[in-house]
């Protein structure tokens, strides 16, 4: 493998060496190795249209998360399920980053959504009407263990 490519793990296969392409597998190691996320649940570059709970929804928009955890049995009528979306960036977060994921969230309906670049990670959840932030990732059990039926 060339400096000019990383390999996603995910994906199973080479990808450009992009700044963005780097948060996004830096977040990916992170989640697996240190929160205890199972590799088996995350999907990267996901098109919406490819979700599952989404596949018969119509005007969907034609645009891909960057990274998808799913988990079963969070959802009542949906035996798999988003339960987390993450928009990966390689410039800082801005409200305007922030609208982009809570806008692919409305219509995924992940219980959590975040953002992550070189320096930070938030993570949003959804507050009566509002989304509010922490300034890192739970952990994969956490955030399971956090969402009421």
């Amino acid at each position: 493998m060339s400096e000019s490519e990383l390999y996603c793990q995910i994906r199973r296969e080479r990808v450009a060496n992009l700044p963005e392409e780097r948060v996004r597998q830096d977040i990916i190691k992170k989640m697996i190795t240190q929160l205890g996320f199972p590799a088996h649940s995350l999907v990267v570059e996901k098109a919406l249209q490819q979700f599952p709970h989404l596949h018969s929804t119509p005007s969907i928009p034609h645009c891909r998360v960057d990274i998808a955890c799913f988990a079963k049995s969070i959802h009542p009528e949906h035996d798999l399920f988003p339960l987390l979306i993450i928009e990966c960036k390689a410039v800082p977060i801005t409200p305007k980053v922030l609208e982009q994921v809570v806008g692919y969230n409305y219509y995924c309906e992940a219980p959590f959504i975040a953002v992550a670049n070189q320096e930070e990670t938030r993570l949003g959840l959804h507050d009566q009407k509002k989304y509010v932030y922490i300034d890192y990732l739970p952990t994969y059990e956490e955030l399971l263990m956090s969402i009421i039926l």
